[in-house]
């Protein structure tokens, strides 16, 4: 049996990153989390808008479209969560692997909500996406 307080003590969590919200109108989404709650805008080539407060940020992403992993294609979920690691990804994809979770993409090069960072994609038993990320620190910082 999988022990989690084992796995809690060996991966070195640090924070959340971000939050992508699937968005059935992004533009009244943006209009909320933006002249709403006066958040940060962004808007990218792909469709997707980033939120900015603080050192975290949300992704909006229009229902339908697919971003990240291949099997995200037209899905909805309730969560996809990225979370921050202090070590190597390549460390942790070891440990998960060892423990029997698939990993559904990854490592892989995304962007963070403080710059680039390398990513490992796998479900929870609910299906939704969980990002972990571990910051490059050859990157620059925005």
């Amino acid at each position: 049996m999988l022990n989690y307080v084992d796995l809690a003590r060996k991966i070195r969590w640090t924070a959340i990153d971000h939050v992508v919200v699937t968005c059935e109108d992004i533009e009244q989404s943006v209009a909320f989390y933006g002249g709403g709650l006066g958040m940060g805008i962004v808007r990218l080539e792909d469709g997707r808008v980033e939120v900015l407060f603080g050192a975290c940020k949300l992704n909006l992403q229009p229902e339908g479209e697919q971003y990240g992993p291949p099997k995200n294609a037209g899905r909805r979920w309730s969560a996809n969560i990225c979370f921050l690691v202090n070590q190597s990804i390549s460390d942790v994809e070891q440990q998960l692997k060892v423990r029997g979770l698939r990993i559904e993409d990854g490592p892989v090069e995304r962007r963070g909500a403080l710059g680039a960072i390398t990513s490992l994609y796998l479900y929870d038993p609910d299906d939704n996406l969980i990002e972990i990320s571990e910051y490059r620190i050859d990157a620059e910082k925005v």
